[in-house]
């Protein structure tokens, strides 16, 4: 008997954990969340056993991986949109992720001077970027993506496969200042470079 209702807590933990996957906010957390939550149903449906389930749990995974692979195969649609500093889906985006912004970004300020991008991706408000442009020089104010979004695609997008964008607009360089380590990490991932500029350490990349 009390090995039967240790079978039934690795099922009741699955179930759990596949309704986990709902709240989790990055893609590759949802995917691993849910990879769990079949091998936790796959392993109950074993012990129990119910073989007709187990059978449909492989056939799950095996949906679920086709699933991934076609979306990884998928190029989605990224587009910047420039528009102004004060415009109606920058700040209320602001407003909204307010909390998450200013921990990555804690001294950004809107100004009227700032050069504004929304990130689309597939038709949808992925992120925000907003900058400020001296001679060549773009430094980043704020480069936010929804955590749905942090899959680096657009990251790689943005700046690895299109620097052409900022170079028809005069921009040779990409400076930015990162007060978070997750940010740092990301810049590195990027291309950016750790230079000491004015004694203050900021990452570089060149468009050249």
């Amino acid at each position: 008997m009390f090995f039967m209702e240790r079978i039934d807590i690795i099922g009741f933990v699955g179930v759990a954990t596949s309704m986990l996957s709902f709240l989790a906010y990055g893609k590759i957390q949802r995917r691993i969340i849910i990879m769990l939550a079949i091998g936790l149903l796959f392993t109950y449906s074993l012990l129990k056993p119910i073989y007709p389930f187990a059978v449909l749990m492989i056939l799950v995974f095996v949906f679920y991986i086709i699933q991934i692979v076609k979306l990884q195969k998928s190029k989605a649609s990224i587009v910047l949109l420039e528009v102004e500093y004060d415009n109606n889906y920058i700040v209320e985006f602001v407003k909204n992720y307010k909390k998450d912004i200013y921990n990555y970004f804690p001294f950004y300020e809107p100004h009227k001077s700032h050069k504004c991008f929304l990130v689309m991706r597939d038709m949808n408000l992925a992120g925000i970027l907003i900058g400020s442009i001296t001679e060549n020089v773009l430094t980043i104010e704020v480069d936010y993506t929804k955590p749905i979004y942090r899959d680096k695609e657009i990251g790689n997008y943005i700046f690895k496969k299109n620097p052409g964008y900022f170079k028809k607009i005069g921009i040779q360089k990409i400076v930015a200042k990162s007060f978070h380590n997750g940010h740092s990490q990301f810049l590195k991932k990027m291309g950016f470079e750790q230079t000491f500029i004015d004694n203050q350490l900021f990452f570089v990349k060149s468009l050249d």
